[in-house]
């Protein structure tokens, strides 16, 4: 695991969405394997390293750019204290604002049928988390690998951005 990914993890450890379990809202949705999500959470560089025990890291290609990926499969639960970074930063995405000429996030659009909170926008979850994540983010985006990774998956997330019609 890289140091960055190490620091990004380390602002996120003991901050969740909400200041209680917002899984006491949806039975802990994000947390089950789905055929909607592809059963799977994508990692970011540096996480294969890490012994997920409770699933399966497979080589993946991520649906719109094609970028190649490693990605977990959960079979249980996993320890909280492991769970991979987009689980750290879920239902948030990274993207980068060109506002603020840096990496921010949002809310993941792909996340509103999963997650009730996404509704209320990131006014609506804990000012804390929002905060650490994107500082997490920028954290992660020092490294050129870190950086390829977030451009590929601000790519993926912007398709769900476009127009259905």
């Amino acid at each position: 695991m890289t140091e960055q990914l190490k620091k990004a993890r380390a602002l996120l450890a003991d901050v969740t969405p909400l200041k209680t379990d917002c899984g006491l809202l949806c039975d802990h949705a994000c947390c089950k394997p789905s055929a909607d999500s592809g059963d799977c959470v994508w990692l970011f560089p540096g996480e294969e390293d890490t012994d997920y025990f409770w699933g399966e890291v497979r080589d993946v290609r991520l649906p719109a750019t094609g970028t190649s990926a490693k990605s977990l499969y959960c079979h249980e639960t996993c320890d909280r204290n492991l769970r991979p970074f987009s689980c750290m930063i879920f239902p948030l995405v990274p993207y980068f604002s060109k506002k603020k000429n840096a990496w921010s996030v949002r809310m993941d659009r792909r996340a509103y049928m999963l997650c009730p909170l996404t509704g209320y926008g990131k006014k609506g979850l804990n000012p804390e988390f929002v905060i650490n994540a994107e500082k997490a983010v920028c954290i992660l985006s020092e490294t050129e690998s870190g950086e390829r990774f977030l451009e590929a998956l601000a790519r993926e997330e912007s398709i769900y951005r476009e127009p259905l019609f």
